[in-house]
């Protein structure tokens, strides 16, 4: 089933096709800059970039046809690719043999045939809700390795931990989480079991439910999986998730536990092949701080040392509770270390205590806009008012602890967007003295370390004024305090320069500019560039485009006597959810950075910079200059067979119902 891989030339069409009763499972995508002049086809060598999120092969169908997009690569030097590379399976949809295709609700029966597919109940009209979590496990003998893919899933949980509506495939190495809308190739499974979990709460008409297709086939000479017969256990669909595989367990109970407080920094380095477990104790959980890729130039795996290998800091990769397993099987790679294979990956963690007594007062806001003091001698949990249950409030707390120290705060729960880290009605924000604005947070699922303090005294302000957002809880907060480190760096003075002077006079937004010798629309190329803190700039698309932004970051100079502008290596922070300018379907914007963003991933240092990545797109056709075809969303029987247009609801950009889903 794995099928040949496809190249195809950028700005041309691209063609994935499979037999009958088969569909279209992508295994990866990358746009690659060829190093041979001309050439449409991936070698060794090219510099490539992601592009998974380019591929909509999202049905049933037999084929996936769709456009190799142009696109400039910042992992390569900003060239623009030459081509698209994307890898693929054929993945059945049916078995001839009805006794193949399983029901994951049939809880306790083992799966024992070499292939089969597995779907939930009612799949795929007559969705069905689980009550309790369903769950079956497929038995692979010692000579060989079980494939799975994820051929289709349409449940809830739009993002986020999956608490609600999940899929879980459970080996001896880690668990792999799924919601809403996948469709997924599992990467090398180890296994001699593997458990697969189905559990659904949400209920709508659109949802289809689950469907897998796995095969057995011979193990590889040259395996390399470690734990392949550990006994695994089902995963727990709460929020308190446990992975119990090849825990590490010791009767000598922690200096840290004793004094119920947050252990120190804690790592792990891992070459190819290695792995390790994660336990923290009970009533404690897992802080990711540092997750790190490093290429070594000997190709050997070394200790790390940042100074001397080339290293990429990435997100953790799934969600770590109380316990959990790092696995690095040798194979990524670092586009900003010249599309090298990482020798190693190091991880920096903490346990953090998520019991501790509360400290948040139980009681509604001051109507006189009065700030709630809450002392904290050595640690304390805050709980939102009525959590788990939103409501509405406007409260601001002087969070206050001994002189001379700092408080360290620990996200247990932020949850206050549905999902959505787009931080306008509901958010929280810690501000330093003397700052108007402080740093915003909104969607923090996972426990992670969200602010450090630069004195013993800050601001917190909780707002909510959506009661309704969508499966959110409130905000529950680990806080504690400690000692300020002597070489303590939080933020930078404020430099008032003549550089940095702020704009007083109105800002005229400058007239679009029309199309020259244009005879067809496509979105342009992308443009990436940056804001100095102080300065503005002002955007210009032709008449007919929608400037967008599609990226931005504040970012932290690595040297002081850089130029203001990103530099591999700098500390950054995402920005784009903060950025409520340019939100308009219009061609011009004017965006500015004049007031400092401290920066809670870059030891609250001030940002230097934004820097943006934007886009001209077309959004309608211009009057005896070109046209671009526009498709009504409703209009089934306008087929869409051109290979750019525009989609839009009825009556565009007046509001119109719909009678049914179009």
């Amino acid at each position: 089933m794995p099928m040949k891989p496809q190249d195809s030339c950028s700005s041309s069409t691209m063609a994935l096709r499979c037999s009958a009763n088969y569909v279209v499972i992508v295994k990866s995508a990358s746009y690659g800059v060829a190093q041979i002049a001309g050439s449409c086809a991936y070698t060794p060598g090219d510099c490539v970039a992601d592009a998974m999120s380019a591929i909509p092969c999202t049905t049933d169908a037999v084929s996936c046809i769709f456009l190799a997009t142009r696109k400039k690569l910042p992992q390569c030097s900003d060239k623009f690719n030459d081509y698209l590379h994307v890898e693929f399976d054929c993945v059945p949809l049916s078995m001839d043999d009805p006794a193949k295709e399983y029901n994951i609700c049939q809880n306790g029966t083992d799966i024992t045939s070499d292939y089969g597919i597995i779907k939930s109940p009612g799949y795929p009209t007559q969705f069905q809700t689980t009550t309790p979590e369903c769950f079956r496990s497929i038995q692979v003998p010692s000579n060989k390795t079980i494939r799975l893919w994820l051929t289709d899933l349409y449940i809830g949980s739009t993002l986020g931990n999956c608490v609600n509506d999940h899929v879980y495939v459970v080996d001896s190495i880690q668990t792999y989480r799924h919601c809403f809308r996948v469709r997924y190739s599992y990467p090398y499974l180890c296994s001699s079991t593997i458990i697969i979990q189905y559990f659904v709460k949400s209920q709508l008409s659109i949802y289809r439910g689950m469907r897998m297709y796995y095969d057995i086939i011979d193990r590889p000479a040259n395996d390399n999986c470690p734990n392949s017969n550990v006994t695994i256990t089902t995963v727990r669909p709460t929020p308190d998730t446990t992975t119990t595989i090849n825990q590490i367990t010791t009767t000598v109970t922690p200096t840290y536990v004793l004094l119920g407080i947050a252990s120190s920094t804690l790592s792990f380095q891992l070459c190819k092949g290695q792995s390790s477990t994660i336990q923290c104790p009970v009533n404690y959980g897992v802080v990711i701080t540092t997750n790190i890729f490093g290429v070594t130039q000997s190709g050997l795996c070394e200790d790390h040392d940042a100074t001397k290998h080339c290293v990429a800091t990435t997100a953790p990769t799934f969600v770590c509770r109380q316990s959990c397993t790092y696995f690095y099987p040798g194979n990524r790679t670092i586009p900003s270390c010249g599309n090298k294979i990482a020798t190693y990956q190091y991880v920096d963690y903490q346990c953090i205590p998520t019991k501790t007594e509360l400290i948040s007062p139980n009681t509604s806001c001051p109507l006189d806009g009065s700030k709630v003091p809450i002392q904290i001698n050595r640690r304390g949990r805050f709980q939102s008012l009525n959590y788990p249950n939103l409501k509405r409030m406007n409260c601001t707390y002087r969070l206050k602890t001994d002189p001379g120290n700092i408080m360290n705060i620990y996200g247990l729960d932020v949850s206050l967007n549905g999902f959505v880290n787009d931080c306008k009605q509901n958010k929280i924000t810690f501000i330093e003295d003397g700052e108007s604005e402080g740093s915003d947070f909104c969607e923090q699922r996972s426990y992670s370390l969200l602010y450090s303090s630069c004195s013993n005294e800050l601001d917190f302000r909780y707002i909510v004024n959506n009661e309704a957002a969508f499966l959110s809880f409130g905000v529950e907060l680990y806080i504690e305090s400690q000692a300020r480190p002597s070489d303590w760096t939080c933020g930078k003075p404020v430099v008032t320069s003549p550089q940095t002077t702020i704009r007083t006079t109105p800002f005229t937004t400058p007239t679009a500019g029309v199309l020259v010798n244009e005879s067809v629309m496509y979105a342009r190329d992308e443009v990436e560039s940056n804001i100095c803190f102080g300065r503005s700039s002002s955007y210009s698309c032709p008449l007919g485009y929608t400037f967008m932004i599609i990226g931005a970051f504040y970012g932290v100079k690595k040297q002081a006597s850089n130029q203001c502008e990103f530099v591999q290596g700098d500390c950054t922070q995402e920005a784009l959810a903060t950025i409520t300018q340019c939100r308009n379907d219009v061609p011009n914007c004017y965006l500015s950075y004049l007031t400092r963003r401290r920066l809670a991933y870059c030891s609250d240092n001030y940002a230097d910079y934004l820097h943006l990545t934007s886009q001209c797109v077309p959004s309608k056709s211009v009057e005896n200059i070109t046209n671009v075809r526009t498709y009504d969303i409703c209009d089934t029987n306008s087929s869409i067979a051109s290979m750019n247009g525009i989609i839009s609801s009825p009556n565009f950009p007046s509001y119109q119902q719909t009678a049914n889903e179009c």
